[in-house]
């Protein structure tokens, strides 16, 4: 429920294989379409020294959009309600400066509260998750070693997909 509310991508974890050859990619591709149901377009291959693979990475850009209006605006929104909460709690205990400036204290709180949520927000955004699996193929492709790269849609195929690979033996790194 909650990832639905605040990702606006399909597939929001990321699955990296480094694999030294181009058959053992390939193979691997294809053992995870036929034993997983992971969709071809699920899987990207990327080739030692490809300079393009940016976009194999981050597929997505308009549900990164979506993601980005849907976790600033959900969590800005959930602040605010906090920030409420917190200063009617404040308000109750009868804090003299809460009490004395009621409007300018609740100003205040719901403010500060909405920016920490759309912070937040910003860091949902940022998926700081999918770095190591970034970097990882980054290192690979500079290394002239192939990645296949997984973008499995639930928690089912992502649990499919690592069970293959860890059978078929390369080095795996993935994203939450």
């Amino acid at each position: 429920m909650l990832r639905k509310l605040l990702f606006g991508e399909r597939a929001t974890t990321k699955i990296a294989a480094i694999f030294d050859t181009e058959s053992a990619a390939a193979t691997a591709a294809a053992a995870l379409h036929a034993e997983t149901g992971i969709q071809a377009g699920q899987l990207r291959l990327i080739k030692p020294h490809d300079q393009g693979y940016a976009k194999k990475l981050e597929p997505e850009i308009s549900g990164i959009a979506r993601t980005a209006l849907r976790a600033h605006s959900s969590l800005g929104l959930a602040g605010a309600l906090v920030g409420l909460i917190a200063w009617g709690l404040a308000y109750a205990s009868g804090m003299p400066t809460i009490v004395s400036s009621p409007r300018s204290s609740a100003i205040a709180f719901i403010f500060l509260a909405t920016i920490a949520g759309m912070l937040l927000g910003g860091l949902v955004t940022a998926r700081p998750d999918h770095q190591i699996v970034i970097q990882r193929v980054h290192d690979a492709n500079q290394a002239g070693q192939w990645s296949l790269l997984v973008h499995p849609r639930s928690t089912r195929q992502s649990d499919a997909a690592i069970d293959v690979l860890n059978r078929l033996g390369p080095e795996v790194v993935r994203s939450l």
